[in-house]
């Protein structure tokens, strides 16, 4: 067996501030052989210290050196070079991460002989460890983890000189090609410094391929003082890019299929031979993604501070919603009277004022506001503003003046200092209007640090154990005053938690359906939630609140102090000892299986259960032996059961259960340990409560990490485990791992249920949720009946290492018809768990799982019922035919008022429609298979109209034209096309023509022209007579090879007698005979650009083609907006009523003959721009009248 070579990591250290947790990452490698360099080129002893304790700690030896001198950081890079012994090496920076497999995964790739360099994918975090939204520097190249052609890839970076790839921390070297190259790319006078990273994988891609993961291995940190921020670092990127662009030039080797493309082969496939390469548009992939990443939220933060703060000024009324703002309210059933009240308890006049202008800032303003001042000496009234000098705490003096505020529906409670969002108030109105049952409501909630915002507390919906726990909804609370009242208002003996003695008192009166929460942050505070929760008062208070709400309901308990002193531990004094019956299934898991057994005999103290052992077709001698022995020596204890039909655990299950002696069941997974003697005792405090119906318990492995902590709907897919891998100790996202609180669902591993509710919900489904997510669907369906799923950590179980089970192709299959039947029974509480938050990923894992959701810089909205037609607009890119087609149009639909919604650059996720609820779904040009096979679960999940939209008539494309590269057969692309709009509802093109030709595919196709953005292309007019020469001219995409061809003779023959102007693309034939060319530049400036080519005349030259045919007159569109006078090719696409000048035949000498009658009469040609602009600008912009077009196409029915 050949060994594995040497690898070395190799740190070149400066800054101390992350070096702990760098260095921790390194020694965590699960490869061998490894070495650990660390190169010192501090000046202090910090890191060598540091070095000390994490060798001693891990056991895993580091060498360290420290430099003679300090050599910045080239000079360290040097030196650990130097230092290095592996074959292969990686480069760490000093305040990055790598995760355990790093180096294993990498090793493995850079085996290939052809391979120069592997790379893998790689998170951005903060200072802080939190993730940072993904950019374009760290999104993936391609569908799954590739081997690239590597003289490909300078092809792209020659056009696009910029890093995509990775930093040091990413990237796995051969010690051999650093010994040759490093030297020579960091020479005096022509030293790379800030791309030296880049400049190096230029260079070995000119001597190999890339392997490059799409698994994420490493983490680099963002954070203001590290070096790439700093200004001499910046300053030197352009310098040093040109150095890359010359580099590049300068190249030789095997070309690109075509420009733009790369050739790639799926990492999985790279050894199967012989080897077919696949082509992929990287050019064109990666714009898209940067176009789609544009419109995320904090897509440029270096720090989670900088992603909130941008994250909450995208959470205001756009202009149409305020202009709709007086018919929406008047629209309301009720438009509540809202009075804060604000305590001021310091004395703080500047904490009084900021509140205050916050709250005159509101989009819906209050009835009056109330301010409670320890510095008021008098009371005055300051228009709305009402100011009395505070008497005592202010919770009596609240009861005496509430039966006064007859002018108030409801009362909100806050503190000087605090600072609402602008659109507070008119969140909260807007919840109370359209939930008249409703007596209390709390909010999400921020802290504010010398005047940042930080620290948001995402709460889940009222949450019974958890606010038994510790009081989690916060004390900025506000209540309805009619209810308040009747139930005798705050009984102040409470103090700080008076307030939430009366939630408690509204919830044991109208249940707790009578408290709200807004899953928005409407207010900011520096006392903020976790500096209340630390408040002695606060502390002392919670157990007797609890204590007065469990006497009140009869129910006898005792408290103890849960795992810090906040928290509550609510033991319930049940007076009976019921019998569970303990369920474990088994299939040759004899080793397992014996040692649960054994654990729940011997460390189990409630003495009440009986066991089960369900044989579910075991085989192996060992295993059948040892269930006969314990069947004969359990007696009534052990029962062994036989089910031997496989693949049907929710019928194995309900087998199990009608067997069972117990008035409890309880599901236990046959590789769980008994650790702790009262495992049962804590699952019975709560099962025995008549409101819970489900019980799960908190399981972690050998290691002491977390493996089950409940379930959270929608996370990582239909359902996720929240909190996996995390400490055991870890408190957990506000204490949720530490404190009992209600859950949607728990896992069956560990799951307890009274007998009598499982056989009331019919058990298991057995039929539909045969394999998975029966368990989930069960506690679902139970608290569907009104019951709690309930959480305990004070159930601890361990759970040892579960073999690894493949699937079979046909249990694939299973599966993914059980998630679609799991969707379709539960998608819209899929969407909304109330044990979550919306606000929260559904992506995180682990230490992340509660992590903010970045979302869209456009889309949100404060209503909780839709003001208008909600789109969801599905472009195919950024550029021309997704800004024309689908987000400029959506955005004058939403300034107009008469739509709303979001543009989102790919489909989102089934869970993500569901949350926006949209009226309509415009899918754009959707015709490849994977986009396709995209629309059937929007049928099946998605009440929403689907509207097919295509510019194009893709099924037959010119052969010279460049999109035509690797699209299937004319046959396919048919079959494509016609099935894509098969599965939507209507479709919407932008030519007669092009409907004519798809007539037979769908009954409803609608015909929508294209039309320019006024705020594009509104007062701009070209210059004319600039030049000595007429500038006749021609503007467009990259694609038209076969348009130009039409024309290149006339180029030719009229090279001496005008200025030839191009714009976009000039095939290389063409280039001598310009005057001058401009290449492709962004869309938001490509009108003043071409408005600025000053030309007197300007050319559409169309080849004769059905694919032209069908194209809409764009053209004529941008160039009337610049009153260019046009000669067009006489095709379907440019006839009407636009005046230009046609040509019938395409041929070079009418097209000549019509450009010297132009420029025999400039004056009449000019006459012809003008009143083309004019009909352009009436007729063709998206604005008024002709927004209707969109409306039909999108909204009518």
């Amino acid at each position: 067996m050949n060994s594995l070579p040497l690898v070395s990591i190799a740190i070149p250290a400066f800054n101390p501030r992350f070096f702990e947790r760098a260095l921790n990452s390194a020694v965590s490698q699960t490869y061998a052989p490894l070495e650990i360099i660390v190169c010192d080129d501090s000046r202090g002893h910090e890191i060598e210290g540091i070095v000390s304790a994490v060798a001693e700690r891990s056991g895993v030896a580091v060498r360290y050196v420290r430099n003679p001198r300090t050599l910045g950081m080239v000079g360290n890079l040097k030196a650990c070079l130097d230092q290095a012994q592996g074959e292969f090496v990686k480069f760490m920076c000093d305040d990055d991460h790598l995760y355990a497999a790093c180096i294993e995964q990498q090793a493995h790739e850079m085996l290939r002989e052809e391979v120069s360099l592997v790379l893998a994918q790689r998170l951005f975090w903060d200072a802080d460890d939190i993730i940072l939204p993904a950019r374009l520097e760290n999104t993936s190249l391609s569908p799954a983890s590739g081997l690239f052609k590597g003289d490909d890839l300078l092809g792209i970076f020659e056009k696009f000189p910029v890093n995509v790839l990775g930093g040091f921390s990413s990237a796995l070297f051969r010690r051999s090609d650093l010994v040759d190259l490093l030297p020579a790319l960091t020479q005096d006078g022509h030293c790379f410094v800030a791309t030296l990273d880049f400049a190096l994988y230029v260079c070995l891609l000119r001597r190999g391929n890339l392997a490059m993961s799409n698994t994420v291995l490493s983490a680099e940190r963002l954070y203001p003082e590290r070096l790439s921020a700093q200004q001499p670092m910046k300053d030197a990127v352009e310098v040093e890019r040109e150095w890359i662009l010359q580099m590049l030039k300068a190249r030789s080797g095997e070309s690109a299929p075509a420009p733009g493309w790369v050739r790639y082969v799926p990492l999985t496939k790279a050894d199967v031979m012989p080897r077919v390469w696949e082509e992929l548009p990287l050019s064109r992939t990666l714009g898209t993604k940067q176009s789609r990443q544009e419109w995320c939220v904090g897509i440029d933060s270096w720090s989670f501070a900088e992603l909130y703060a941008h994250w909450l000024q995208c959470r205001s009324l756009t202009e149409g919603q305020r202009k709709l703002l007086p018919e929406t309210l008047a629209a309301w059933p009720q438009q509540p009277r809202i009075v804060p009240i604000v305590i001021d308890a310091q004395g703080s006049r500047d904490g009084v004022e900021r509140t205050l202008e916050a709250l005159a800032r509101q989009d819906y303003a209050p009835e009056l506001i109330l301010v409670l001042s320890a510095s008021c000496n008098e009371a005055t009234l300051d228009g709305r503003v009402f100011h009395m000098p505070l008497e005592g705490d202010g919770l009596g003096q609240i009861n005496a003046l509430l039966p006064q505020l007859e002018g108030a529906d409801w009362f909100y409670l806050l503190q000087a200092g605090d600072r609402l969002m602008v659109p507070a108030l008119l969140v909260m109105a807007d919840r109370i209007a359209h939930s008249p049952s409703l007596g209390c409501v709390y909010s999400d909630e921020g802290g504010l640090r010398d005047g940042e915002s930080v620290e948001p507390a995402f709460k889940p919906d009222f949450n019974l154990d958890l606010m038994r726990s510790y009081p989690y909804v916060g004390r900025a609370l506000a209540f309805k005053r009619e209810r308040f009242l009747a139930l005798g208002g705050f009984d102040t003996t409470f103090t700080e938690l008076a307030p939430h003695d009366m939630l408690w008192r509204m919830v044991e009166s109208d249940g707790t359906q009578v408290i709200g929460h807004v899953a928005e942050v409407l207010l900011e505070s520096p006392f903020d939630l976790s500096r209340w929760l630390a408040e002695p008062g606060v502390i002392e208070q919670n157990p007797r609140v609890l204590e007065a709400h469990l006497q009140r309901i009869g129910v006898a308990h005792e408290i103890r102090r849960g795992s810090c002193q906040l928290l509550n531990r609510v033991d319930y004094r049940h007076a009976r000892r019921p019998l569970v019956s303990i369920i474990i299934v088994t299939r040759d898991q004899t080793a397992a299986l014996q040692r649960c057994v054994e654990t729940v005999l011997e460390k189990t103290a409630y003495a009440e259960y009986e066991l089960l052992l369900v044989d579910n077709g075991s085989e192996t001698a060992e295993a059948r032996a040892w269930l006969d022995g314990i069947a004969q020596l359990g007696g009534d204890r052990i029962r062994v059961l036989t089910y031997p039909q496989p693949d049907n655990m929710a019928a194995l299950h309900n087998f199990a259960v009608t067997k069972a002696r117990g008035e409890y069941v309880l599901l236990l997974n046959t590789f769980a340990v008994i650790t702790h003697a009262d495992w049962l005792d804590e699952l019975l405090n709560h099962a025995q409560r008549p409101e819970v119906g489900v019980v799960g318990a908190k399981l972690f492995n050998p290691d002491g990490y977390v493996l089950h902590a409940g379930m959270i709907l929608g996370m990582q897919g239909a359902v996720g485990l929240p909190f996996y891998g995390q400490s055991l100790q870890s408190d957990g996202y506000m204490f949720r791992l530490q404190a009992a609180h209600d859950l949607s669902a728990v896992g069956g591993d560990c799951l307890m249920v009274r007998k009598t509710v499982f056989e009331a919900v019919a058990g298991l489904d057995e039929e539909d949720l045969k394999q998975a997510l029966n368990v989930v669907d069960l506690c679902l369906r139970i608290g569907q009946e009104g019951y709690l799923v309930v959480w305990t950590p004070y159930a601890l179980l361990a759970q040892g290492v579960r073999p690894t089970v493949e699937s079979t192709a046909e249990q694939g299959q299973q599966h993914v018809h059980e998630q679609e039947i799991f969707y379709k029974r539960w998608l819209p509480r899929i969407a909304r768990d109330p044990a979550f938050n919306v606000n929260l990923s559904l992506q995180g894992v682990g230490a992340t799982s509660f992590s903010l959701e970045p979302g869209l810089r456009t889309g949100w909205t404060t209503f909780s019922r839709p003001q208008l037609p909600n789109v969801l607009a599905v472009p195919i890119n950024a550029s021309a035919i997704g800004h024309y087609r689908m987000s400029q149009p959506l955005i004058e639909l939403e300034a107009a008022n008469r739509a709303e919604g979001c543009i989102r650059y790919g489909l989102p996720s089934i869970i993500e429609i569901e949350r926006q609820s949209p009226d309509v779904i415009v899918l754009q040009g959707r015709y490849s298979q994977g986009a396709i096979d995209e629309i059937p679960p929007l049928k099946k999940f998605c009440h929403a109209r689907r509207i097919f939209e295509l510019d194009d008539y893709v099924i037959d494309v010119p052969h010279r034209n460049a999109h035509i590269r690797n699209m299937p057969s004319k046959q396919e692309m048919e079959r494509m096309v016609r099935q894509a709009i098969s599965l939507c509802d209507r479709v919407v093109v932008s030519t007669q023509p092009l409907a004519n030709a798809l007539s037979d595919m769908h009954h409803d196709i609608r015909v929508v022209p294209n039309m320019l953005a006024q705020n594009l292309w509104t007062g701009l007019r070209g210059q004319r007579r600039t030049s000595k020469k007429p500038r006749v001219g021609w503007g467009g995409g990259t694609s038209h090879h076969g348009d130009l061809a039409v024309i290149a003779d006339v180029v030719r023959e009229l090279a001496n007698e005008v200025d030839w102007v191009f714009f976009g693309m000039c095939p290389d034939d063409l280039r001598p005979y310009m005057h001058e060319f401009h290449g492709v530049i962004p869309l938001d400036v490509y009108p003043a650009k071409l408005a600025s080519l000053n030309l007197d005349l300007a050319l559409a030259p169309l080849e004769f083609h059905i694919f032209n045919d069908c194209k809409s007159n764009l053209r004529l569109l941008e160039y009337g907006a610049c009153g260019y006078p046009v000669i067009c090719t006489d095709t379907e696409a440019y006839q009407g009523y636009l005046p230009c000048t046609r040509v019938k035949t395409n041929s070079t000498d009418e097209w000549l003959q019509a450009i010297r009658m132009h420029l025999a009469d400039p004056d009449a040609s000019y006459r012809m721009g003008d009143e083309l602009h004019e009909v352009v600008m009436r007729d063709y912009v998206l604005r008024g009248d002709n927004l209707r077009y969109w409306e039909n196409g999108w909204l009518a029915d």
